[in-house]
């Protein structure tokens, strides 16, 4: 029974793939489409599938041989380099979150992007939870019910703190189910 199903399933997808579609515009002006042709239609080409193909990193952008002095320039350039935006897309300020697992999703905003050697660190309640890292997407598990503030900080490769978000307030709530009335 499967079988036919998908059998017949491919038929018709195979079917309709190759249909003609016709357009004619009325006395009205109106626009109109079939699969049947009407008397002043024109047949529409429709266009093959569309597909993409990812190109081969190798191919897609050249690599470039990187004398000493290049990568000295490149070094300044990047601590040079300075941000000009953090701050916590979501949740937002003064959320409250209803989640039995303490489960948060925390984005950030950041500009310009991320500088490589630079991480970001999160900071729950005022201290920094978990290691840094290069993402601009946090998941937090295990948040006990309550009020609590969420900060990010921009850290080089040293530790120093570049830049830190304002801090927001989130409202944890853990309902569970068959709570005594």
């Amino acid at each position: 029974m499967n079988k036919l199903f998908l059998l017949a399933a491919l038929i018709m997808m195979t079917c309709t793939s190759h249909a003609e579609v016709y357009t004619w515009t009325d006395s009205q002006g109106v626009v109109h489409f079939s699969d049947n042709p009407h008397p002043g239609a024109e047949k529409l080409k429709i266009p093959d599938d569309q597909s993409f193909s990812t190109p081969s990193p190798s191919s897609s952008s050249p690599k470039q041989e990187v004398t000493p002095v290049q990568e000295e320039n490149n070094t300044s350039e990047k601590s040079d380099r300075t941000y000009t935006k953090i701050a916590i897309r979501d949740p937002l300020n003064q959320a409250t979150i209803r989640n039995n697992q303490g489960y948060v999703v925390v984005s950030v905003e950041l500009e310009p992007k991320l500088s490589e050697g630079d991480n970001l660190q999160i900071l729950f309640d005022g201290a920094p939870l978990g290691d840094p890292q290069p993402n601009t997407i946090f998941e937090l598990n295990g948040i006990y019910r309550g009020s609590h503030t969420i900060a990010v900080q921009v850290v080089n490769a040293n530790g120093e703190v570049l830049l830190t978000s304002d801090p927001i307030t989130i409202f944890m709530q853990r309902p569970r189910v068959g709570m005594a009335h």
